[in-house]
């Protein structure tokens, strides 16, 4: 399930106000309006009338071209397009350089509760950086049921059917040197347009339950070094029963992806059968996909290997 991500003005003002050099001169009533997009506007073409594309949960960005301009126009025209952009009840304004915002923007941030901020910063210094954080803060998230775990520095995620043994694969991992990052449930984030970052949700973050055993907290039974808070995924690993794979699978391997959040992930399964070591085997999983990642595909060089040994033989 993908979960929409917003932020009001007054949760941003509390994280970035000292950061950004934010202050409130008008709108207090209007603080709990929010953001969900990280990109901001600058309303230079609202000024000269045209506000179709103007998005009220957007920040607006007026710098000193902007009030330039709106110098340059009678009372009567800037009156008519600051009220008309006010009236769109913007999630908020911010203006720049410390500049002192006209009367008639301070009476409409008024009349309309928007909240109106200044900023210490330059335009450009104040947007890079505001986008910076809310590219971050508003990252589209979604939850994914397994084990998320730490293993040779690559994020892997454990899937599979309830009851299958995910936990206990996770614990053995542990026992093995490698880190736990979630149970149960998992929070991911996207970054970029191809990075995944996983995290467990703040009331799980080091707990693992284990049927027989409860809930055991990872970080008071085998120290600081068993645990880590967030990790880029690379790698899926589902665990899948063995009557479920076909033959070929099982000699040559599946060759497959997972989309999250729409990045593409690799995925691997893994037949799981009384006897397997399955803890070793997602650790060779993720030594392979290490390979993979420079560029070393077995698989791919054992079947081109056979190839070349036939042709000759022909």
């Amino acid at each position: 399930m993908i979960q929409a991500r917003r932020i009001t003005i007054r949760e941003l003002l509390a994280a970035q106000g000292d950061a950004a050099k934010m202050q409130l001169v008008a709108g207090e009533a209007g603080l709990d309006r929010y953001i969900d997009h990280p990109r901001m506007q600058k309303p230079s073409l609202a000024f000269a009338g045209f506000i179709e594309n103007l998005s009220d949960y957007r920040l607006q960005v007026i710098g000193k071209t902007e009030l330039s301009y709106l110098a340059t126009r009678s009372p009567e025209e800037q009156r008519r397009v600051v009220d008309a952009v006010f009236d769109l009840r913007l999630a908020g304004v911010v203006i720049t350089r410390n500049q002192q915002p006209p009367a008639i923007i301070l009476e409409a941030a008024r009349r309309t509760d928007t909240p109106l901020l200044l900023s210490e910063f330059p335009s450009s210094t104040f947007m890079t950086n505001m986008m910076l954080y809310l590219s971050h803060r508003l990252a589209p998230v979604v939850y994914q049921h397994g084990v998320y775990m730490d293993i040779f520095g690559l994020g892997v995620l454990i899937t599979g059917s309830s009851g299958i043994g995910k936990s206990e694969v996770g614990l053995e991992l542990i026992c093995r040197g490698n880190r736990l990052i979630a149970d149960d449930m998992v929070e991911f984030s996207r970054k970029s347009p191809t990075a995944l970052v996983g995290r467990s949700p703040d009331t799980l973050r080091y707990h693992m339950e284990i049927r027989g055993l409860g809930i055991l907290n990872i970080r008071d039974l085998y120290g600081a070094a068993a645990i880590t808070d967030a990790k880029r995924l690379s790698l899926v690993v589902e665990m899948v029963p063995w009557d479920q794979v076909a033959a070929e699978d099982r000699v040559l391997g599946e060759e497959s992806e997972i989309k999250i959040l729409e990045v593409p992930i690799a995925r691997v399964p893994i037949p799981i059968r009384t006897g397997r070591s399955l803890a070793i085997l997602i650790e060779v999983a993720t030594r392979n996909q290490l390979l993979k990642q420079r560029g070393i595909y077995s698989g791919e060089a054992f079947v081109q290997s056979l190839q070349e040994r036939i042709q000759k033989g022909g």
